[in-house]
């Protein structure tokens, strides 16, 4: 039993067909760049943009930000809140918010250079 999308028998097995996929997809690939460059033409004429740039800087992070960033639980930046450890925030008409300078000189003293 093949796998269509491999190009190996079900047990792992290069088959006969492999050449045939790498062809296969090399073609795919060809299509989808053109297709890409198809419609990044279209969408060029019909609204040209602005010198704007694509994503705007953020100068405060919410806690949902910060904690993407840091990969963590926003439940562990509000306990570092209640034991007054992390980084400074704001709190603006009850929301919490970061400043990012305050998150990259955080980020900067917790920086470990040497290990021995």
């Amino acid at each position: 039993m093949k796998s269509p999308h491999t190009g190996t028998a079900a047990h792992g097995h290069p088959s006969s067909a492999t050449p045939r996929l790498e062809i296969n997809r090399d073609v795919l690939d060809v299509l989808s760049s053109g297709v890409a460059k198809l419609e990044c033409s279209r969408s060029e004429t019909r609204n040209p943009a602005p010198n704007v740039p694509a994503e705007p800087s953020r100068e405060l992070l919410t806690e949902k930000m910060l904690a993407d960033r840091w990969v963590c639980s926003v439940a562990r930046l509000q306990r570092w809140r209640t034991a007054g450890e992390g980084p400074p925030y704001l709190k603006i008409v009850g929301k919490v918010l970061y400043r990012l300078k305050d998150i990259e000189a955080y980020e900067e003293a917790s920086l470990v250079r040497k290990t021995f």
